[in-house]
């Protein structure tokens, strides 16, 4: 019976885009298992040294060097960053999972890692995960986590690197990319003070539905 109501659940977010889903850990507990720790070769968006796959319902508001904002049907912004200089240098810190958030979860899939943290703030919820050297943050409703956790978990799980590519990339700019512009292994619970910057992910309105201008690179492979 549970395989039969899992599979239903996935069906679901098939056929919706991650909509229509119940609000619950359990299944936030399911997405995290059937879509961020799945190996998916999905793609639909092509940066200069690596690709990912935007799921029906997130649409691009801008993006900026390795990082994009994008919004959800809820007018929610997502904060995504790409840290490939942590990636080329295979940089790893571990998460440790703790009681006091609503969620918690450290995620591991072979090479692969990160975690996923939910904290309520005033009364709606900050959401980051950290998988494969990106990241993602975004502030929403009770109502919207799990609907956020799925968009996410897309995101992360279909990141995909070009070793060459950046390679080329950050050797010809040693320089410019010594310094992390933030550190994506810890939660902002352990960085400080949420009412600091929680105004940032407010709603946002694009009229135009503006999209990026997206460097057209093929990759072969995650090398």
């Amino acid at each position: 019976m549970k395989k039969k109501i899992v599979l239903g659940f996935l069906v679901v977010m098939l056929l919706t885009g991650c909509s229509v889903v119940p609000n619950s850990t359990d299944a936030i507990d399911t997405l995290v298992d059937e879509i961020l720790l799945k190996n998916n070769k999905l793609s639909n968006t092509f940066f200069e040294g690596y690709k990912y796959y935007v799921p029906r319902g997130l649409t691009f508001i801008n993006k900026e060097e390795f990082n994009a904002t994008l919004k959800d049907q809820y007018q929610n912004k997502y904060y995504l960053y790409v840290d490939v200089v942590s990636y080329y240098h295979k940089v790893r810190e571990e998460y440790g999972e703790n009681t006091g958030p609503y969620y918690s979860k450290s995620l591991e899939n072979g090479k692969k890692f990160g975690y996923l943290e939910i904290n309520e703030v005033d009364g709606k919820y900050f959401i980051e995960a950290m998988y494969h050297y990106a990241k993602v943050e975004v502030y929403v409703e009770e109502n919207e986590i799990v609907d956020a956790v799925c968009n996410i978990s897309y995101l992360l799980s279909s990141i995909q690197y070009n070793r060459n590519i950046l390679e080329t990339l950050i050797g010809e700019n040693v320089l410019d990319y010594q310094e992390e512009e933030f550190n994506i292994f810890k939660s902002k619970r352990e960085q400080g003070d949420f009412l600091d910057y929680v105004e940032e992910y407010g709603k946002y309105y694009d009229k135009d539905n503006q999209l990026p201008d997206q460097d057209k690179v093929e990759i072969d492979k995650e090398n």
